[in-house]
């Protein structure tokens, strides 16, 4: 096991977790679907949109979590986390895609990530609207519903979801593919479950927030599919990472062969601070 990892973490506690957030998604399931379209919202100090149903998910999910693993802290997006991060802790975002949820519009998804020594571990994606659970545990694979994902030997998808601002110049980019460019829905989560899932050929994440929660629990979902996760003006992507091409393999060429031209779309002072 590798030595950053604490030893009271093993594989086998790893999983258990795992399987205790699924338990904790699907236990707020109810709320969140009958609520979607009608819940009360404010909007938070950055202009994004937070609901009582984002609040409410993100406390029980605490609870639960660590009144069973109380040598865990979890963190959320509403109630925020530094930067400087504990040996090991659950981050969590009960709804990613807020905007989507408020309007009921089905791409919203409840996401969490386990973070061991600034590496994620361990990850969780839930889409409510459609019960369907994905999680991955770095190097044993990523799964759909139990069933393991491969996307080394799925066919390459005709679609990708990107910014709005990015689209004209990605859709000329893919067009030897004939693949076309779509506007990605709030939040990353759903977007990444297309890549994993071998709907999608590609989740563009440029121009993005700063927020570990938001892309490395899709990020690792990805990578243990078999598919790339391509940074934008870093050598190797990590948690810290904010601008990235997360695709399936038969695309990685295509987007490393044209990192100048995606560069050239982002804000380089925005993507690395």
């Amino acid at each position: 096991m590798n030595k950053s990892i604490p030893e009271f973490i093993t594989p086998e506690k790893i999983q258990v977790m795992i399987d205790a957030m699924v338990d904790s998604f699907r236990a707020s399931r109810k709320k969140i679907v009958e609520q979607a379209g009608m819940v009360a919202f404010v909007h938070k100090d950055d202009g994004s949109p937070v609901t009582t149903i984002d609040t409410e998910v993100e406390k029980s999910v605490t609870l639960a979590m660590t009144s069973r693993f109380p040598d865990i802290p979890v963190f959320g997006e509403e109630s925020g986390y530094s930067e400087f991060l504990p040996d090991a802790c659950w981050l969590v975002d009960p709804i990613d895609g807020t905007k989507s949820y408020i309007k009921n519009i089905p791409t919203y998804t409840s996401m969490a990530v386990l973070i061991i020594s600034n590496v994620a571990r361990a990850s969780v994606i839930y889409n409510p609207t459609t019960d369907e659970i994905f999680t991955a545990l770095a190097g044993n694979g990523a799964y759909k519903n139990g069933v393991r994902l491969d996307l080394k030997n799925s066919a390459l998808p005709k679609e990708v979801f990107c910014k709005i601002q990015d689209r004209v110049t990605l859709q000329e980019l893919l067009t030897e593919f004939d693949i076309q460019a779509h506007v990605a829905a709030s939040g990353a989560g759903y977007g990444m479950l297309q890549v994993a899932d071998s709907k999608a050929a590609a989740r563009f994440h440029l121009h993005s927030g700063r927020h570990i929660h938001d892309h490395a629990p899709g990020a690792l979902l990805i990578r243990e599919a078999g598919g790339d996760v391509i940074p934008i003006f870093e050598d190797d992507y990590t948690v810290q990472t904010r601008s990235f091409v997360a695709c399936h393999p038969g695309l990685s060429d295509l987007v490393r062969n044209n990192i100048d031209l995606l560069r050239n779309l982002e804000d380089p002072e925005q993507a690395l601070s």
